[in-house]
């Protein structure tokens, strides 16, 4: 089968196992096999891929559900074609036991300063703790030194990192938003929606042949840390395999939902109602 014109996918953060199936289904072959020429191109803080995909340089996109959404109230047009995640991961990290969301009243919270966070100020705002929200980029790093009292992490990701800091958080320090009715799902796969319109055909290939990697990923996950570490290594990711393998595990297990206990790649939309009436009703959008 002839290959199309290049494809770009860039995922919303940089390489690391949380995108395996991107990954595993470029390396295995899918995509090719799919007819389709695809290339990874991550972004990064000074470059997001909302704008890759304004301008033009990336045609289809990972955004978490809840940024979605939000570009999609600020005029963006989004159309989901494939949603991999269908829980939610995010966690509040305590550094004191907390008794109920009123520990968290006026205290100091770490959140990322490139987004991900909706979630937790509609939250903040729901239950109006006035939560004093300090920014960070990439790390956990003013949680370790006393800097704030608690802070945002994904479990598959900064959660590791607490551990592998030498950190111990007890079960009382942790808030699982799923866990108090924001079971959110996370990463979707996107495109404009005039490149759906265009696209189609090649848009269906591509989701299927990515559902075919996350498969291969589940099954074959050695194999799979080996390609993920190759990325890492491509684009100059400190790392270890430790992290990778503990995100990929993490990673796996948010393909499920929960209430059927299946794989469907799609998107609830009784998951998607939710999302857009939390962000709704605490003013974020």
């Amino acid at each position: 089968m002839k290959a199309q014109q290049e494809i770009v996918l860039s995922p919303q953060w940089t390489a690391q196992a949380q995108f395996a199936g991107y990954y595993v289904a470029d390396a295995m072959g899918f995509y090719k096999k799919a007819g389709l020429k695809v290339t990874i191109k991550h972004t990064s803080a000074s470059n997001s891929c909302i704008n890759r995909l304004k301008d033009g340089r990336s045609q289809y996109i990972t955004l978490n559900l809840l940024s979605a959404i939000k570009y999609i109230s600020e005029g963006m047009s989004l159309v989901n074609v494939m949603q991999s995640s269908q829980q939610n991961s995010l966690m509040i990290v305590s550094r004191k036991p907390l008794n109920g969301l009123e520990s968290l009243h006026g205290k100091k919270v770490g959140h990322w300063k490139v987004g991900f966070s909706e979630l937790a100020f509609s939250l903040d705002r729901q239950y109006k703790l006035n939560i004093q929200w300090v920014p960070f980029l990439s790390n956990i790093n003013l949680y370790i030194s006393g800097a704030i009292d608690a802070t945002l992490a994904m479990n598959y990701n900064e959660f590791y990192q607490l551990k592998e800091a030498g950190l111990r958080p007890k079960k009382e320090q942790l808030l699982y938003f799923r866990d108090i009715g924001y079971n959110i799902p996370e990463d979707g796969l996107y495109v404009t929606r005039e490149y759906y319109h265009t696209h189609r055909q090649e848009v269906e290939k591509f989701a299927q042949a990515t559902r075919e990697g996350w498969e291969w990923a589940i099954n074959h996950p050695e194999e799979t840390l080996d390609i993920v570490m190759q990325y890492t290594r491509q684009n100059g990711i400190a790392t270890n395999m430790g992290a990778q393998r503990w995100m990929l595990t993490e990673i796996c297990k948010m393909l499920t939902d929960i209430k059927t206990g299946k794989r469907t790649y799609r998107l609830d939309e009784k998951a998607f109602e939710q999302a857009n009436r939390i962000l709704v009703e605490n003013g974020i959008i």
